[in-house]
């Protein structure tokens, strides 16, 4: 009696294999998720996307994200210096003006043709050159001008009695008669009687008698008059050549008209000049005029100019088109966001990771990355496996008769004592398991004997083996089987190992008369020698047995609960799989069944 196998039920170590097969039918879907979510682009992108919201570059942005805010930041320094300068009085006032109409207006005005001639008088008027002009016109009178000196030269030469005396005479009938008289033979004749001596007295009395003659008279008294010298003096004279000078000049229209401009009181008033400045006076008092002159004076227009190109103005401006900007107001609400982190293409990072970290694909990626529940997986290639669903057992697999028999040629045969006589398949049912069968029915077949070999003989019972024979060999690995533990005291149904014969061997689990796991080999005297496990306690039912080969040492375990360790250097070798039931006592009824619902073997990678 086994108390180990006991104890491990009664404390509840041996697991079910309900329970074994769901979790490793688990582990191996999980397995089969985990390869395709490691290789998947989906987690390329996952890894990348959590080594970086677990950087310091994520943390660091993370943290300036959060430390933001609007209040002493670049964005209302800007702010602040904008409501300051529109606050400015400075400012206020050059945007009453700027656009305005009286602006406009002035714009207009100040480049019209009024504004232009006002400008042009007000230099001639205020630059000195109109007082000149009024001082020369008021300063040009007739009294002391050159004008009257020749006015009074020539009244004094015309006033003259030699003037007087030329202009009397000069071209006068007078004039002319006397001087054609003189020429005459009358006078000719009284010069030469004049020189007459006394002693001729003819010539006397002819004298005195044209002395007495009214011509002659008239004559000398005319060539001896004063007029008549003056004439002559004056004839051909410098005063006679000037008056004429003077009369000719003193007649002409331009110096009359001189004299009267000389004269004229009002001629200011009638000068160019003076209705230069009546124009500019009257041009001072034009609404236009009036209008720029007042308003470029004016203190608004004069802040205007003097903002306009100031740089508090470009500021300003500067500052307002930033301000209105789009890119400012986001920047400015963003700074102001209490949420602005959550609103982040981090976060939003973070938020993908958050979720993708809680894929089911993904959590059990990590629940297994580093663990060692995938380590079988990872070690071990399954080599062979059979789960019996085809409906016989597969000829690539499987022999159906004894190994001794398959090498040398013949039929299934018994040894001597045996009660039954294996089949070749016919006891051996599938589908959905492996159901060796031993049935009550008679059987003719051959038994070995020494030294006759093989004999004929009847037996009452036939049952089934299976073996891969040199189909498949383990050397070093596992093999496990899922077995129906169903003890039938008559029948030893037994999963073992062996090199091609029945002993030695490894019994992966025996039960029947005897319920072991272990090892049998020969001893001295060529009896089975039994090594192991005795499990007549473990409970009918299915169950996982396995075996693990190195070499000569062995492992087994039920429901992957270690039992027993044995270590056989003579069983270190290549060993095939083998399956069997034999009766060894009559059974009480008619039949009984080995089950194995599936066996695997895996060899170290």
């Amino acid at each position: 009696m086994s108390f180990k196998i006991f104890s491990l039920q009664l404390t509840g170590k041996i697991k079910s294999v309900a329970a074994i097969e769901q979790k490793r039918k688990q582990l191996a879907d999980d397995y089969a998720e985990f390869l395709k979510t490691e290789s998947s682009e989906e987690l390329k992108s996952f890894l990348e996307l959590e080594k970086y919201v677990n950087s310091a570059e994520f943390s660091s942005k993370k943290k300036e994200t959060e430390g933001l805010s609007f209040k002493g930041s670049e964005e209302e320094k800007q702010l602040k210096e904008f409501q300051r300068l529109q606050k400015s009085a400075r400012i206020k006032n050059y945007f009453k003006v700027a656009g305005s109409s009286d602006l406009l207006r002035y714009e207009k005005d100040k480049e019209s043709k009024k504004l232009a001639d006002f400008y042009a008088l007000e230099d001639y008027v205020k630059e000195g050159d109109f007082e000149k002009d009024k001082r020369e016109i008021k300063g040009q009178i007739f009294k002391g001008s050159a004008e009257e000196k020749h006015l009074k030269e020539f009244n004094r030469l015309e006033k003259s009695a030699a003037i007087k005396a030329f202009l009397e005479l000069d071209g006068s009938a007078k004039l002319e008669k006397h001087k054609a008289f003189e020429n005459s033979e009358k006078l000719k004749r009284f010069t030469e009687l004049q020189t007459a001596a006394e002693s001729d007295r003819e010539k006397k009395k002819e004298f005195k008698n044209l002395r007495k003659d009214a011509e002659i008279k008239e004559y000398f008294r005319f060539e001896k008059s004063k007029k008549l010298k003056l004439f002559h003096e004056i004839s051909g004279s410098h005063n006679l050549a000037r008056y004429n000078e003077l009369k000719a000049s003193t007649n002409e229209e331009a110096f009359k008209q001189k004299v009267a401009y000389l004269k004229d009181k009002k001629k200011f008033e009638k000068s160019e000049a003076y209705k230069k400045y009546s124009e500019y006076k009257k041009l001072a008092s034009d609404g236009v005029v009036v209008f720029v002159l007042k308003y470029e004076k004016s203190k608004l227009y004069k802040n205007y100019l003097d903002v306009k190109e100031s740089f508090d103005l470009k500021r300003h401006n500067e500052l307002e088109t930033l301000i209105k900007s789009d890119e400012y107001k986001q920047k400015k609400t963003w700074l102001e966001d209490k949420k602005r982190w959550e609103k982040t293409d981090d976060f939003k990072k973070y938020q993908d990771y958050q979720n993708d970290k809680k894929k089911p694909e993904f959590v059990k990626f990590f629940k297994y990355n580093k663990s060692n529940d995938f380590d079988f997986f990872k070690n071990w290639d399954l080599v062979f496996e059979d789960s019996f669903s085809a409906t016989k057992p597969e000829d690539e697999k499987w022999y159906t008769t004894i190994p001794a028999a398959t090498k040398s040629g013949v039929k299934n045969f018994a040894m001597p004592g045996d009660l039954s006589i294996f089949t070749d398949g016919a006891n051996l049912k599938t589908g959905q398991k492996l159901a060796i069968q031993v049935k009550k029915e008679n059987k003719k077949g051959m038994v070995w004997q020494m030294p006759a070999g093989f004999v004929p003989a009847e037996f009452e019972y036939t049952s089934g083996i299976i073996s891969t024979g040199d189909k498949f060999t383990l050397q070093d690995g596992i093999v496990e089987a899922k077995i129906k533990f169903d003890p039938v005291k008559q029948v030893a149904s037994s999963f073992y190992l062996s090199a091609g014969n029945n002993v030695p061997r490894v019994n992966l689990v025996e039960m029947g008369p005897n319920n072991i796991l272990g090892i049998y080999t020969l001893n001295g005297s060529a009896k089975i020698a039994s090594e192991g496990l005795e499990i007549n306690n473990l409970k009918k039912g299915e169950y996982i047995f396995t075996l693990q080969k190195s070499g000569a040492n062995f492992t087994w375990k039920i429901n992957e609960l270690e039992v027993l360790q044995l270590t056989n250097s003579e069983l270190n070798k290549p060993l095939e799989l083998n399956a069997s039931s034999m009766v060894v006592q009559p059974l009480a009824g008619s039949s009984a069944v080995f089950e194995i619902e599936w066996i695997k073997c895996y060899r170290k990678k």
